[in-house]
């Protein structure tokens, strides 16, 4: 049911305020508060639109004292409420206030506002805010995940942008958060098109290969104060060593106190590590970070595949996280780390 709420769409827009009545508050210490909203629903339809949405409910003190409010919950991080004013006579009118930001917002959704008074009979009211939402500008996939190989300097990649009023698309610049990835837009698409692919290329980078995330904001002519949207990437920069697995969440039960009562399997693990490229590659040294655990390498094949062992010498009792730090012969990755996250049950 469509409401005749004041609703207000755009970049940026404040909450709108009721002006509370100069009515004194004091001489109603008989009595009982009661607050009555004129309505707790209010559905904002379909909306296409950058930015925030903000609106407002509105109440009154039908009682015969003091209505009082504390500050509002929301059920949600990108909603925030105030209440104006936050202390009503008998017959006086106040707001509640809200903002929307639309950033993480999809579809069809429902944001919940918690107001709190010292109404008896009604101490809490919940407020819903229902709306259909489709960002103005969509991408396609949400989320980019590249590779680079270990023979490469480069990866590349591109995604979707599309404008949803079939409006010229409008970017304006597109700014990457790392500086070894760029990115640009498709020189064949039309600039007239309401859609258009951009290319981004992950270089790379000077440090040991590691996972690396960063973003692309993308920025229109329509809205200068924020990006339209932001594409959020991962690649996986491969050196000439891979480690299987990357990572190790190692979990140790209780078995008492002494390391004697813990099996070998219980604080033993193996990490293969094999040469991508074919190539032999010489381990010149293994060391952990994690205080009494023990690191030691021993080649397979001819230094092309070798077997990382890790074995606690000293029992751990408390969660710990470190990293196993293997120096290589290789140019393009002098260093691997191989994390590792303990997890002790407790004794």
């Amino acid at each position: 049911m469509k409401t005749a709420l004041s609703v207000v769409l755009g970049l940026g827009v404040g909450a709108l305020c009721l002006a509370a009545s100069a009515k004194a508050t004091e001489g109603y210490s008989d009595g009982t508060p009661t607050i009555q909203f004129d309505t707790n629903f209010c559905d904002l339809g379909k909306l296409t639109a950058p930015g925030k949405v903000s609106g407002v409910f509105t109440f009154k003190n039908t009682g015969s004292a003091v209505l009082e409010l504390a500050p509002p919950d929301t059920s949600c991080g990108c909603t925030v409420a105030k209440v104006v004013p936050d202390k009503l006579a008998p017959g006086q009118t106040g707001a509640i206030t809200y903002t929307i930001s639309l950033d993480h917002v999809m579809g069809q959704v429902q944001k919940q506002i918690m107001v709190h008074s010292n109404d008896p009979k009604t101490p809490e009211v919940d407020l819903t805010v229902q709306l259909d939402y489709t960002p103005l500008y969509e991408l396609s996939p949400m989320v980019l995940r590249m590779s680079l190989p270990a023979d490469k300097d480069e990866a590349q990649a591109s995604f979707l942008i599309t404008r949803n009023d079939n409006q010229p698309l409008g970017l304006e610049k597109i700014v990457t958060s790392q500086k070894w990835v760029t990115a640009v837009l498709d020189p064949s698409d039309s600039p007239q098109a309401s859609s258009g692919h951009v290319n981004v290329t992950v270089h790379r980078p000077p440090h040991p290969p590691t996972m690396i995330v960063a973003n692309v904001q993308l920025w229109a002519g329509n809205q200068v104060d924020r990006p339209v949207q932001t594409m959020f990437l991962s690649c996986d920069i491969q050196g000439e060593l891979k480690a299987t697995p990357a990572q190790i969440y190692w979990v140790i039960p209780n078995f008492g106190d002494s390391i004697t009562n813990y099996p070998d399997q219980v604080l033993t693990r193996k990490v293969e590590l094999d040469s991508i490229l074919d190539k032999p590659v010489t381990i010149d040294h293994v060391r952990s970070s994690i205080k009494g655990m023990n690191a030691e390498v021993t080649p397979t094949d001819a230094g092309k595949l070798f077997t990382l062992i890790l074995k606690f010498a000293e029992l751990p009792h408390e969660f710990t996280s470190g990293d196993v730090i293997i120096d290589t012969s290789s140019a393009s990755l002098p260093e691997l780390k191989v994390p590792v996250v303990v997890s002790v049950a407790p004794r």
